[in-house]
């Protein structure tokens, strides 16, 4: 009885912190302007690298007040394999008014926030 109450305490305990909850995938861009000056309202954009093995990915979105824009990457991490070590790799672009893109190599990790800051061209 005594060996029953242990084992049904450990399978417990081990259903509780196997059940927690992970922390999201977030890339989280700064983009500045070649004054450093966080640039509002900036295009910003993250292509997959197929070369590192990071699945075909686009997503573009415009930067806040602040020059800051958050790309959750869940549903990116989810579709990769083990093998990846939780990481993919992508091109990021971003433009405020100017006609073309600057861009830059970067990789996130899965289950944190990678940070990453781009300085625009002229």
């Amino acid at each position: 009885m005594r060996l029953t109450k242990i084992f049904i305490s450990i399978l417990a305990f081990g259903i509780i912190f196997s059940c927690k909850s992970k922390d999201p995938s977030i890339l989280k861009v700064y983009v500045k302007s070649n004054n450093f000056i966080l640039t509002p309202d900036a295009t910003v954009r993250i292509v997959g690298d197929l070369s590192k093995g990071t699945p075909e990915y686009f997503e573009e979105k415009k930067t806040d007040d602040n020059g800051v824009v958050n790309f959750n990457l869940d549903d990116l991490f989810s579709s990769l394999d083990k093998e990846q070590n939780g990481r993919a790799y992508f091109t990021l672009y971003a433009k405020d008014s100017a006609d073309v893109f600057t861009n830059k190599k970067v990789s996130a990790k899965v289950h944190l926030t990678s940070v990453e800051t781009i300085i625009l061209d002229d």
